[in-house]
């Protein structure tokens, strides 16, 4: 989670990737992730000053593996996320809104 705040964009972007991966391998993986304050750093990353469309790309991807599974996230840990999914909905990067809504 700390790779999140690397100066270096390359790192930023592998730390987005991976804790998509994590989140979105189980429910239980999801939970560690969303447990350990991952949310506030990925959704400063969604502001294009810090990154490129590829890592926004990322950044949709993750935030959404957070939304997924069964039994559901509680809500109050993803309520968070809800004005930067609105955000992202209105990206003009078409892979972007398909990450998003899924």
């Amino acid at each position: 989670v700390r790779l999140l705040e690397s100066p270096d964009p390359e790192v930023r972007e592998q730390a987005v990737w991976a804790l998509g991966n994590v989140a979105g391998d189980s429910p239980q993986h999801r939970d560690i992730v969303l447990g350990c304050n991952a949310l506030n750093s990925l959704m400063k990353l969604v502001n294009p000053r810090f990154s490129n469309t590829q890592t926004i790309r990322n950044l949709a991807w993750t935030l959404s593996n957070c939304c997924r599974g069964k039994p559901q996230p509680e809500f109050h840990r993803v309520k968070p996320m809800l004005p930067v999914l609105r955000q992202l909905l209105t990206h003009n990067d078409s892979e972007v809104i398909t990450d998003t809504c899924w």
